[in-house]
C-alpha cells in the first residue's frame, strides 16, 4: 500500500497507465504534460505524455506544464477515493486548473481516465 502522493504512488500510477489499454488508445499522438499538486504539503509532480508513453516525475514548485491542477491534500484525496471527480472538484473550486480551457475540454475524457486509474492505486490516507 503506498502513502498517498508519494514517490510510491505516483510510481504505481505511472505503472496503471503503461498497462491501461483504454488509456493506451486515448494518449496515442498525444504530446502533453500536466502538474499535479498539493500545495498545502508541498507536493508536485508532472506527468508527461508523449505519443501515448507515460512518465511521472516528482517536480519543484513553479515547473512548467501545459496543464495545471493544483489544490489541498484533502482535495487530491477525495478524488483519489472517489468522493468528488477531478472535473466536479475543479468546478466547486476545490481544485485549480490552469492552462487552455479548450485544449482541455478537447482531452476531457483522456484527463477522466487518469482520475479513474487514481483510485486504483492500493492507497493509505
Amino acid at each position: 500500500m503506498s502513502k498517498f502522493l508519494s514517490d510510491d504512488y505516483f510510481g504505481q500510477l505511472q505503472g496503471l497507465l503503461a498497462s491501461d489499454q483504454k488509456w493506451a488508445e486515448g494518449a496515442k499522438g498525444l504530446r502533453t504534460s500536466i502538474s499535479f499538486n498539493a500545495t498545502d504539503i508541498g507536493q508536485f509532480f508532472v506527468l508527461a505524455v508523449d505519443n501515448g508513453v507515460s512518465t511521472v516525475q516528482k517536480a519543484s514548485p513553479g515547473t512548467q506544464a501545459e496543464f495545471s491542477f493544483e489544490g489541498t491534500y484533502e482535495s487530491w484525496a477525495k478524488v483519489a477515493r472517489g468522493e468528488v471527480d477531478l472535473q466536479a472538484a475543479v468546478l466547486k473550486g476545490q481544485l485549480r486548473f490552469k492552462g487552455s480551457i479548450t485544449k482541455i475540454l478537447m482531452y476531457r475524457e483522456r484527463f477522466m481516465r487518469i482520475a479513474e486509474l487514481m483510485k486504483q492505486v492500493q492507497t493509505e490516507f
